[in-house]
């Protein structure tokens, strides 16, 4: 496993003016939350604190001042730190916006050596599996899957958006011990589109199979209804699946 530095080739040579520092914030943003984001996430969930939180949060607010109306906070922010690499002073000058693209240059290169510094630390198996897991997977082809399993079809407006709502758990999840990428993300995207937050406990296809609902119309009320009796039981194992089944003869008013 490595960090992708393709991108780095297609950062400007240098920066002249407030527009050419705007075009480095917005590569250096691309780099570090879009291309590295799921890498960025675990390797800091190791090492959470110092440089690499300080740029973490330096190009946040630098991309958020420059790309949204009504960033009143961001904007005073950006315009404060500028100030601070410029002694004091707005920047105006060709040498002003190239001392602030050197600083934020500066404090992405330290926050890169300390992402580097947790790889050389953590060259154990464990590590390298769990780094691997996090970042090799698709969260677009497990909701579909997962959608296909519950029966239903989504257009491209309704993929879009769960598929979002998966990404954005996922990049601020840290798998534990034993659980894999396919069975987080599944539960995620269960949990998305039937639009429940709750977990189950067990999995989504097993509530489906035990009450025989797999690939069917029934499978998204029959999730709900399993949401319901997983938070009003507090049930597990077999004593859940017992009682799920109670519920769903009765409420089918089959024996």
């Amino acid at each position: 496993m490595a960090l992708d530095l393709s991108l780095i080739t297609a950062w400007p040579d240098n920066v002249q003016d407030e527009a050419g520092f705007k075009a480095l914030v917005s590569r250096a943003y691309k780099l570090w939350w879009e291309t590295w984001k799921l890498d960025v996430r675990f390797l800091m969930s190791y090492r959470p604190q110092g440089d690499a939180r300080d740029f973490d949060r330096l190009i946040n607010l630098l991309r958020t001042s420059y790309q949204h109306a009504g960033a009143d906070k961001q904007d005073k922010q950006a315009r404060d730190w500028a100030k601070k690499v410029c002694d004091g002073r707005e920047p105006a000058t060709s040498d002003d916006w190239m001392a602030c693209g050197t600083a934020l240059m500066k404090a992405f290169n330290t926050a890169i050596e300390v992402l580097c510094q947790t790889i050389t630390q953590n060259r154990n198996k464990e590590f390298r599996t769990a780094w691997q897991t996090k970042v090799a997977v698709s969260e677009e082809a497990v909701v579909m899957r997962v959608a296909a399993d519950l029966g239903m079809r989504l257009n491209d407006g309704l993929r879009g958006f769960h598929v979002a709502q998966v990404k954005r758990r996922w990049a601020g999840h840290t798998p534990r011990r034993g659980e894999t990428a396919d069975e987080i993300l599944a539960a995620f995207a269960e949990e998305s589109l039937i639009s429940r937050t709750g977990k189950l406990p067990c999995s989504y296809l097993g509530v489906l199979n035990e009450l025989k609902v797999l690939g069917k119309p029934e499978a998204v009320p029959a999730l709900r209804l399993a949401h319901a009796v997983a938070e009003l039981t507090r049930a597990v194992g077999e004593s859940y699946m017992k009682r799920l089944n109670e519920v769903w003869a009765l409420l089918r008013g089959s024996d």
